[in-house]
């Protein structure tokens, strides 16, 4: 089997700190879109606590959806920026993309990410590694 190819550490931890601001992001653009939910069809909803002759939660949720559908697109997309840059199998690439499925997990998603990417980055080679047959100490290629 040929050696795997060196990983290029500044380019991951680059798309790493961009996929970290858009899970926090997607996070909070998420619970909010379930308190909207909440409120609009649990708390002022038909047979609900209370009930709201009003429109505005029909129309903040109308306004909200599609900025949160576009905060998760952005989500997917940099989720697979960094998987294609870490050279993950496929498995985790849809685990990446889960995490901004469900409510509060993008955070541990995050968080349990960081800690992959960290011990990714000290088990395999990247491009940064000083290799033994550079003399003058510059970075192998």
């Amino acid at each position: 089997m040929p050696p795997s190819r060196p990983l290029d550490e500044v380019a991951i931890r680059t798309s790493f700190a961009r996929f970290r601001v858009a899970s926090i992001v997607e996070g909070i653009a998420l619970l909010v879109l379930v308190s909207i939910m909440i409120m609009r069809y649990v708390v002022f909803g038909g047979e609900a606590i209370f009930t709201s002759t009003s429109d505005t939660w029909a129309q903040i949720s109308k306004t909200w959806s599609p900025i949160h559908g576009l905060i998760y697109m952005i989500y997917v997309i940099l989720s697979f920026d960094l998987w294609a840059k870490m050279r993950w199998g496929l498995p985790r690439m849809v685990l990446l993309m889960f995490f901004g499925v469900i409510p509060v997990l993008s955070f541990f998603g995050e968080r349990w990410t960081h800690q992959s990417v960290d011990a990714d980055l000290k088990r395999r080679p990247t491009l940064q590694d000083k290799t033994p047959d550079s003399a003058d100490g510059a970075p192998g290629v």
